[in-house]
This record gives structure tokens, sequence and C-alpha cells, in this order.
């Protein structure tokens, strides 16, 4: 059980009923041994008892008998009449205990007994003309309160107490847990990358603890998005500022080819090569600081995937002949997608270039479109030597460099797999690394379809 309001929501309502119940089971144990109540049913027996004593004497044993019949009719008692000499006079009732009856009339006070659901009296009566009698009668043992009644009332009241609880227990229970939702929602998306997101402002005037909890949050959510904007202004700012001395950079290195002899030109030929793998960076710290900015992707056109990795990897496939590699996409699946064409092909492309510069010579990058329950899978697929199992998550984040300096030797920016990452989140999407067997890197990015159609063709599975 996850749910903390159903916790809080079980418990509560478990609570009452054991409450209830125990409450229930109290009154009921105190009420049988309550000396008052005892005391109370022998004066009303000895009241009977009187009462059927004078009606016999008065009236006879037929209008004793009517009297005895009405008694148990209006209040389920059944009695029988005895005279002083333990002869029946009148009423159903089987002649009492002699135990009772022995004590009864020697003490001249009512006995009561509790055998099971029933309770057993004998009181004594004296006439106006000096003559005793004794009426035994059987009392049925009245539950107190909730357990009166029928068997059919009794499942209707707890039933109705059972709901009405509930009811009690889910409102209490919302009140409390409604806030943690809104915070948890709102926690959700400043983590999808929506880092305007808030909870509730009347949740914050609360006066208790969960209102305090609520401010300390929007503060913090608040901090993050400066925090953000600031980081990104930042990116923004110095990359543009390193365009113009890069600009600068260049300038000054052909008029330093033109002026400089044989000599100079390995030399030169290097600063051409970091000038134009710092301009490489630059523009892709440029691209990642956009798209974080972003929540949703800034076109939402129909994309078709597989147009766009045959142009990526026919664009690919020049700088992979130079290794006598190809760039191959396999199947003939096409999936369509919604989103921004540059963003995604800023995104494909990335990983299929790092795929081709760490595949040895002489093998193939593999590309593979899946279509499957309305979900897109591009799987790129190198045979390089793979990532450390270890820091296969880690790939995705920005500058971060293997321990054996993978992409220093490859010449990689260790920009663009970040990239690659935030347009998947842009568009709804995730991305992932595993390695191959026996050698390689694949990466699988996986994105909602808008629609997908099927053609013939073979299909293949990268492994």
């Amino acid at each position: 059980m996850r749910s903390i309001f159903l916790k809080i929501f079980l418990w509560f309502w478990l609570t009452m009923v054991l409450i209830a119940l125990a409450f229930a089971v109290v009154l009921n144990l105190e009420s049988e041994a309550n000396p008052s109540r005892q005391s109370l049913t022998g004066d009303a027996v000895a009241l009977y008892a009187a009462s059927a004593a004078e009606v016999f004497e008065a009236r006879g044993a037929q209008a004793a008998e009517d009297f005895l019949r009405r008694l148990n009719e209006s209040s389920h008692i059944r009695a029988v009449l005895l005279a002083g000499d333990s002869q029946r006079l009148a009423g159903e009732l089987e002649k009492p205990d002699p135990e009772l009856l022995t004590q009864a009339t020697s003490t001249g006070q009512t006995q009561i007994e509790m055998r099971g659901s029933f309770a057993y009296a004998v009181a004594m009566a004296e006439s106006a003309s000096g003559k005793r009698y004794v009426l035994a009668a059987e009392l049925p043992r009245r539950a107190p309160g909730i357990f009166r009644g029928s068997v059919r009332q009794q499942i209707l009241r707890w039933t109705l107490a059972v709901l009405i609880s509930g009811l009690v227990c889910y409102a209490l229970t919302r009140y409390l847990t409604y806030p943690m939702l809104r915070l948890r929602s709102a926690a959700g998306s400043i983590a999808a990358g929506d880092f305007a997101a808030r909870a509730a402002p009347r949740l914050a005037s609360r006066r208790d603890e969960m209102g305090e909890l609520v401010r300390d949050f929007n503060q913090m959510a608040e901090r993050i998005q400066r925090l953000m904007d600031a980081q990104q202004q930042l990116l923004r700012d110095i990359s543009h500022e390193l365009r113009s001395p890069l600009a600068r950079l260049n300038v000054a290195l052909a008029l330093a080819r033109k002026w400089a002899g044989e000599q100079a030109t390995s030399a030169l030929d290097r600063i051409e090569q970091e000038s134009e793998r710092l301009n490489e960076m630059i523009g892709r710290l440029l691209t990642l600081a956009r798209v974080k900015s972003l929540v949703d992707p800034p076109q939402h056109a129909s994309v078709s995937l597989r147009g766009l990795l045959d142009q990526i990897a026919q664009d690919a496939g020049f700088e992979a002949s130079a290794k006598h590699c190809r760039v191959c996409v396999d199947g003939a699946e096409d999936c369509e997608v919604l989103g921004s064409h540059e963003l995604l092909h800023s995104a494909i492309e990335n990983v299929v270039r790092n795929a081709v510069r760490h595949t040895p010579p002489n093998t193939d990058v593999q590309i593979e479109l899946k279509c499957d329950g309305g979900l897109s899978r591009i799987v790129v697929r190198d045979h390089g030597p793979g990532v450390p199992d270890a820091e296969l998550s880690k790939i995705f984040h920005p500058f971060y460099r293997l321990s054996d300096s993978r992409e220093h030797r490859s010449g990689g920016t260790g920009i663009g797999l970040a990239i690659t990452q935030e347009v998947a989140r842009l568009h709804g999407g995730s991305v992932s690394a595993r390695n191959a067997q026996p050698r390689g890197l694949i990466v699988e990015v996986e994105l909602p379809c808008a629609g997908a159609s099927h053609s013939t063709g073979q299909h293949s599975s990268i492994t």
C-alpha cells in the first residue's frame, strides 16, 4: 500500500470503528453489572406482582390471565401468578426455580437471576385482604443502545454508522493529504522542467505546519527558477561573448597563413582545428541553453522519423567513409511524432555522430526504428569499446568525461548527448544507453508517436 491518503484514511476509519465497538462492549458490560438497573428491574417485577394479585382478587383468574397476556404482548415478559402455597393461579410460564422461590418467600425480597439472554425474577406481593401471592417472571435482557432491536435493525444501524464514520474519515484525510498531493504535483512539474510550477496559493495561506511547508516549497521553487534562469542566461551570454573573439581569431589565422612559411603550417592547422572545435562547442552550448529553457517544443509539426533517419544517415555517412565505415538504417517502419524537426534532427544526429566517432574502422553503425504501441524507438549501435556500466547514466550529463578520456581522444565536446536527453524530454520521451554484446554501445531514444504507418520490408533487431 503506497498511497499515504489510503493509509491515513484506513487507519482513521479502523480507529473510529474500534472505538465504537469498544464503547458498545463496555456499555453492555456495565449495564449487565449495574446494581441500579437490577434494582429497577426488581421494583418493576414487584409492581407487576402487586397488580396481578389485585386483579386476581378483584376480577378472578381469567382477568389475571388476561393481565399477564397483555404484559407479554407489550413488554415481552412471560409470568405466572402463584398462591402463597405455590399453587398456580394464572399465566403461561413454568413454575420458577425452587431455590429462587424459597429465597423470595423466606426473605420477602425480589430475587433476580441472569440466565443467558433472559433474566428470571421472583417477587412477593400481599393483597388488601392480607393474602400472599408470588409472581415469577421471565424478562428478556434488553441490549443497550446499538445492540437493541432485531438483527435487521442492527445491521442497518451498523451500516449507517460505518458509512458516516467513513465519510468523516474521508473528509479529514482529504483535508490532511490534499496539500501533500498538490506539493507532489508541483514537484513533478518542476522535475519535468517546468520551473514556474508552484503549489496552490490558497494552501500557502493556511496557518498550520502544512501552510508553512507549502510556503517553504514555493520559496524553494522560486529560488531554483532564479538559479536556473541565471545559469541559462550565463551560458547564453558566455557563448555569445566567445563568438566575437573567435571570429577575430579566425581572421588573424587567415592573415597568419599568408605571412607564415611552410614551417608554421602544422601549427596553424592545429589552431584552426581547435578553433573549429571551440566554435562547435559554443554552438552546442547555445542549443543546450535554448532547449533547457523550453517547456514545450517550439513547433508541433508532424515529423517522419524514417525520413529524418535516412537524412541523418546520409550526412553521417560522409564522416564515416573516412574510417571505411557505413551508417545503415535497418527495417522499413515509419513513425510520425509531433514536435520540432530541427531539434529532433539535432538530437538524433548527436547520437549517430557519437557512434561514428567511436566505432572502429571497417565496422557499421546500425540505426533501427521500431514502432510499438504508440511509442517509437530509435536504436543506434556502434561496435566500439562501450562504456563502463557504472557510468552509463552519466554520459548524458553536460561535459561529462569518461575515465579513459574517450571524448578527448575522439574529439567530442561532451554536450551532444545532453542535448539529446533534453530534446527527448521536451517531446515527452526519454533516452537510455546500454552496452552491447560482445562489444559496442547501444543508445535508445523513445518518443511518443503521433501516428504510425507500416510497409513491407526486412526488420532486424539490434542486440
